[in-house]
């Protein structure tokens, strides 16, 4: 059972409401709002899944794939704007392991 997750997500809106609805389903869930910021949460702590939005300031989400994928196999799904194949398979290939294009459904998100 998935216990912790991060959500690494720059626009407050959207970080504010997967925060609400995981933590609605019991989850543990702390929110960063950049790169930098997701950095030093994962020096901090440890995460049983991250959310992860590419688009970020500061560190960008594909650069904090690889950083992740260097150190730890937790589960990175990307959450992004960016809807290309391209980008998709770059970042499968970089690490994540799913990725959902937003708009989302917040039953995909918890189904996934």
């Amino acid at each position: 059972m998935i216990g912790k997750i991060l959500v690494i997500e720059d626009d407050s809106d959207i970080n504010r409401i997967l925060c609400r609805f995981l933590t609605r389903e019991q989850y543990q869930v702390v929110p960063a709002y950049s790169g930098t910021e997701a950095r030093l949460q994962l020096k901090l702590d440890h995460f049983d899944l991250i959310l992860l939005d590419l688009m970020l300031p500061g560190v960008t989400g594909e650069e904090l794939i690889r950083e992740i994928r260097e150190q730890s196999l937790v589960p990175v799904m990307v959450i992004s704007a960016k809807t290309g194949l391209e980008d998709k398979v770059k970042a499968l290939k970089d690490g994540a392991d799913d990725y959902i294009t937003k708009p989302f459904e917040r039953e995909e998100v918890l189904a996934r």
